[in-house]
């Protein structure tokens, strides 16, 4: 088999159930907020931003291990060890309990996205960057698409609710057993990461984008499933409404891939994509028609692949390709910041000011991605 398409498929895999495991949660929001015994959504969304809490420490030590004893290593014990907490996350009654195990499952999954940008890097050269990544990025994309029909197929099976958490966690033990068996050819790196570095305005600015971009990510796939309920009283695991923005978003981190490596203008697609995401969410406030918040959606979610692959790509050539991890993992901490910061704010302006307003009150966050992106376009940090 061809090394490079072993890298990318177990590396699409390891993003598929990174994404799809928290969308196990989202669609079962319901039946867990039953199982632990509470009264309101917004009290559960403490979960959420607990793993992300996890998740977020661990971004640049993660990414500095994954440099230290390779990518692929790295990504199949974390893929195991998260998997074995995901399968315990339903057993108990404790909402306490699980608030830990989340916290917990997020420090073991911490490593995987920048060990998966490092590894990719490891086998495309940066012409052929994006496109890779892109196939990645599809892959987990597509993890919402599916993800709700196989997890309510199951909880209704007679061993109701951990089912679906037992079905991926074993397959996310296999897959993590595979990638370590899988040789690399990386022999690792004991360079030591400037963490000094981080402060740089640079730095700075570049983390603030990826907070804007995770923060919107997250509030979709954090309430999705909840803002279709509420605005029209649809399902999640509706064939359309539930599957069609996250198909397309696949389908845009394909055709993203291909032609960013082809213009090689990142800065220029990111700024261009965060004011059609800014329109699509007055458009998503503003919508009586469950049709039409349905394209809006599917248009801002679309679009913000673009800057997810800027993003990846930037990361891999701030600081050299070898450094693509360590850099990585910075870009996923204030990401990640978004993601805690994301569950708890939505759902509380939702609370009190209600839905169509939350979305007016969001257009500040593509805003903010705009200007970032306007001043990374001067860094001129494009590859020969």
């Amino acid at each position: 088999m061809n090394k490079r398409f072993l890298i990318l498929s177990l590396a699409s895999m390891a993003g598929f159930l990174a994404i799809g495991d928290r969308y196990v949660i989202s669609t079962l929001y319901k039946q867990l907020i039953s199982n632990y015994d509470l009264s309101s959504y917004v009290v559960f969304s403490i979960l959420f931003s607990s793993f992300y809490l996890g998740y977020t420490i661990f971004q640049m030590p993660g990414g500095r291990i994954a440099q230290r004893y390779g990518p692929s290593r790295i990504i199949g014990v974390s893929l195991i060890s998260w998997s074995f907490l995901f399968f315990l996350l339903p057993l108990t009654k404790s909402f306490v309990l699980a608030v830990l195990i989340a916290f917990v499952m997020g420090l073991a999954q911490g490593p995987v996205f920048p060990s998966i940008i490092f590894l990719v890097r490891l086998f495309y050269e940066d012409r052929r960057y994006t496109r890779a990544s892109g196939i990645v990025s599809a892959v987990a994309d597509l993890s919402p698409a599916i993800i709700p029909f196989v997890s309510i197929s199951f909880y209704f099976s007679r061993l109701g609710l951990p089912l679906p958490f037992s079905f991926f966690a074993i397959i996310g033990i296999i897959t993590g057993a595979a990638i370590i068996l899988m040789k690399s050819d990386y022999k690792g790196s004991s360079a030591k990461g400037n963490w000094r570095s981080f402060l740089e305005r640079r730095y700075l600015i570049f983390g603030l984008s990826f907070f804007v971009y995770d923060y919107f990510f997250y509030m979709i796939f954090t309430w999705y499933p909840h803002f279709l309920s509420e605005k029209f009283s649809i399902s999640a695991n509706n064939p359309i409404y539930g599957t069609l923005p996250w198909i397309f978003m696949a389908m845009g981190s394909v055709i993203f891939g291909l032609f960013m490596d082809r213009l090689n203008r990142d800065a220029l697609v990111s700024e261009v994509s965060y004011i059609i995401i800014a329109v699509s969410l007055i458009g998503m406030a503003l919508s009586r028609s469950s049709l039409i918040f349905l394209l809006f959606t599917v248009i801002a979610l679309l679009f913000l692949d673009g800057p997810l692959l800027a993003s990846w790509r930037l990361s891999t050539r701030m600081a050299g390709h070898n450094s693509s991890s360590f850099v990585g993992g910075w870009m996923n901490f204030w990401g990640n910041l978004g993601g805690i910061a994301a569950p708890v704010i939505i759902a509380s302006l939702d609370y009190t000011y209600g839905l169509s307003n939350t979305f007016l009150f969001t257009v500040s966050v593509p805003i903010l991605g705009l200007v970032c992106w306007i001043v990374m376009s001067r860094w001129g940090t494009n590859e020969k």
